[in-house]
Parts: structure tokens; sequence; C-alpha cells
């Protein structure tokens, strides 16, 4: 709903364009952009499949989309073709081994045997959303240099916030009481374990 993409205008960049796979996400964010006094492109366009030439953009940003693609490689391909020489990028995805991966298995897959692919394509945000390991990350910015990752936890991790109509009901009024968060972000101090996989890279000049 441009947020990020309002936030990113108040830096007064050269020119900036966001794009969305959906009409409605861009007159939300052209709306948003009228009330704040602020001017970008915003179109609809797939990342799939860019309608930019190549070599265009100083530096792209994406958090939290290019998992919900039904093709997230094409994405991040798409992603080195239109970024310049020496251009950076900044990218969120979701992380495989998390502790709301490991929340929702135990509450959709740990009796019915499913595995956690399967969890956050069905019961995360929308049908199909991905998590990838870290090793998977780095087959997807294989092409890209200076590549920095960084797996941190966020609010879903330690069952604070809202949630979606179809997981609330006692037990998960139960398990905030007694989930482990100072657990939880102690282990996330020493190991990769948390729901966003932040991504930075560089293409070579």
């Amino acid at each position: 709903m441009g947020s990020d993409h309002s936030s990113i205008a108040l830096s007064n960049p050269k020119s900036l364009i966001g794009i969305d796979l959906t009409e409605r996400a861009v007159q939300h964010t052209i709306a948003r952009f009228t009330s704040l006094g602020l001017k970008a492109n915003v179109k609809v366009d797939n990342a799939e499949n860019l309608s930019f030439k190549d070599n265009q953009f100083d530096a792209i940003y994406s958090w939290g989309v290019l998992h919900h693609s039904t093709n997230t490689e094409k994405c991040f391909e798409e992603v080195y073709r239109v970024l310049k020489p020496g251009g950076s990028a900044k990218i969120m995805i979701y992380h495989k081994y998390s502790p709301t991966g490991l929340v929702l298995w135990l509450r959709y897959g740990l009796l019915k045997f499913k595995s956690l692919e399967s969890i956050y394509s069905e019961y995360l945000e929308s049908p199909g959303t991905k998590a990838f390991t870290l090793k998977e990350a780095k087959k997807l910015t294989q092409k890209f240099d200076n590549v920095n990752f960084k797996v941190q936890i966020c609010c879903g991790d330690l069952l604070e916030g809202d949630v979606g109509n179809r997981h609330r009901g006692p037990l998960l009024t139960f398990a905030k009481l007694i989930y482990p968060r100072k657990l939880t972000k102690w282990i996330s101090n020493f190991a990769p374990f948390g729901l966003f996989l932040l991504i930075n890279v560089k293409k070579s000049i």
C-alpha cells in the first residue's frame, strides 16, 4: 500500500518507480501519496517479467513480496537484469527456519504429517507463500556480488500483535501466555532463527 515507498520518496530520490501486480494496490498507493503530497510513478507490473529495459535502476527495494510469486527465481533474475552495473538491491523474503513456521507446524502440521513447505503455503498469508533456507537464498542470488544475508525475528516470531482471523481462538490465547519470548530472542542471537531473511546484493560493474 505504499508505506515503504512513501518513506523512500521522502529521501528525495532523482526518480522513483513503484510497481505492484494489482491495480487495487496501485490505487491505494496513489491515494497515500496524494494525501502526503508526494510524487512517484506507480504502476501495475509483473516482477516475473518486468517491462523495464536492462540496466535501468541504481537501486531496487522489495519487502515481503517475491516469496509470493509462483516463480521467485525468475523474479531475482529480473532484479539482476534491470539493475545497473554497480547498483544495489535490498530484498526481504521469508526464512524457512523460524519460530513462526514452527508454531504454525505445531498447530496445523504435527498430527497431519505436513511439511514446512506446505504449512507456509497453506497457513501463512496468501496461498502459495514460500519460505527459503539460506542455501536456497544463495542460489537465488548467485549472479550478484557482495551478497549479504541477515536473518531477523519479527513480531510474529514472538507471538506479539494481532493475527489473521483463522488463527484466533482459545489455543492461541493460551499459547501467548506461555510463549518463551526471552528464549526465542536468545536463540536468535546465536542461530539464523527468524522469519525475515534480509538480502543485500550488488551487481558487478
